[in-house]
């Protein structure tokens, strides 16, 4: 099971995802519709809070490539931030920690 919080700061125009659970098959498409829902015009900054994620699957990666790609074709951005090993591991082994923004 997947948890997701939103924090909102509408002056800063970033919002904060805070995920915990496992990223997979079964749940990747509960953060692709809360984020999905969430996207705003122009501008703002979404951040995946990832420090409680225990696992990531190729279908949680694909999820993050297409909300990176929804974000920026709304004048977004999109980081990704606290990652555990495992999980870090994971974007290093697909070279796409140089697709995104990980902080």
């Amino acid at each position: 099971m997947l948890k997701i919080d939103c924090q909102i700061d509408a002056e800063k125009k970033i919002k904060v995802f805070y995920v915990d659970g496992e990223l997979d098959i079964q749940t990747a498409k509960a953060l692709k519709s809360e984020v999905m829902d969430s996207i705003e015009s122009t501008g703002w900054t979404y951040e995946l809070n990832m420090d409680r994620v225990g696992y990531l699957d190729s279908s949680g990666l694909g999820m993050l490539v297409y909300l990176k790609k929804e974000i920026v074709r709304h004048n977004g951005k999109l980081r990704i931030v606290k990652l555990n090993e495992p999980v870090l591991n994971v974007f290093k082994l697909t070279k796409l920690d140089d697709f995104f923004e990980i902080g």
